[in-house]
């Protein structure tokens, strides 16, 4: 693990949520004002490669608006996504349709897109205006979704779906549906590519009660609600836990600890 990320775990373990907004607050000024010219640029672009989302959406799926950090994320991101997808995919089958699902402004999607992969993209995501701004500007097609299942979305409609980031902030009835739904829309044989937090990031939790403690050693998995928006929950999965859950809708084809930018775990199933 990096020292900027064990640095983020140490400071959500000791630093109240008030603080840290202010502090992040702080601490974008020298970015925006390091990007402000390259952000104005993207403005008026006509030709040229997809400009970057603004700072404010930048800022919703990092802990900084840095367009430097913004791309880094994206690009081994989708580089770790398009390995385990290469080493699971089945010769001779098709693949072209692919879900980012949570694709928020697209900072996977910008990648995934540009490649020979996902030559058909779709993108969804519950934050209505990062996904119009994706829909805006990126290849593919973006809308926004509700809450709760279903999406409008026939059955069997993708060979592979992409959840980063998503199933690491939900609740447990919630994971439930959605992974419930994501079996509807991929076809038999498709693959569902997704990210959890182990347990060993519980740290990244301040103020853990004994009993959470407990839960997560006894089952293997918590969710421990934050006091902010919706990335400042979390959940963690072993992955005992995720092969007793998700099999009987998919069968575990992959996990890599850490195998997500060395932070998250990554796993692969087929539907």
């Amino acid at each position: 693990m990096s020292f900027d990320s064990r640095f983020r775990r140490f400071v959500r373990a000791t630093v109240p949520f008030p603080v840290r907004r202010v502090v992040h607050r702080v601490r974008a000024q020298p970015f925006k004002l390091w990007d402000l010219l390259p952000d104005l640029a993207d403005l008026v672009r006509i030709v040229g490669p997809p400009p970057l989302p603004p700072p404010a959406l930048r800022g919703r799926v990092s802990w900084t608006t840095s367009r430097k950090e913004f791309r880094r994320v994206g690009s081994q991101g989708a580089a770790d996504v398009e390995a385990a997808f290469s080493r699971a995919r089945r010769t001779g089958e098709d693949y072209r349709r692919w879900l980012d699902f949570g694709c928020g402004c697209g900072r996977l999607s910008r990648h995934l897109a540009t490649g020979d992969r996902a030559r058909r993209l779709t993108g969804v995501d519950v934050d209505v205006p990062a996904v119009a701004w994706a829909a805006h500007q990126l290849r593919g097609r973006f809308f926004p979704i509700g809450e709760t299942p279903p999406m409008a979305l026939p059955p069997a409609s993708f060979d592979v779906a992409v959840a980063v980031s998503v199933f690491t902030h939900l609740p447990e009835n919630a994971q439930r549906q959605w992974r419930e739904e994501l079996h509807r829309v991929l076809r038999p044989g498709g693959l569902l590519i997704a990210t959890t937090l182990p347990p060993r990031l519980v740290s990244m939790v301040p103020d853990l009660a004994p009993e959470q403690s407990d839960e997560l050693d006894r089952r293997g998995f918590l969710y421990a609600p934050g006091p902010g928006p919706f990335n400042q929950n979390a959940a963690f999965h072993s992955r005992e836990f995720l092969e007793a859950t998700w099999q009987p809708l998919f069968r575990l084809r992959e996990f890599r600890p850490a195998g997500m930018t060395n932070f998250q775990d990554l796993s692969v199933w087929e539907a």
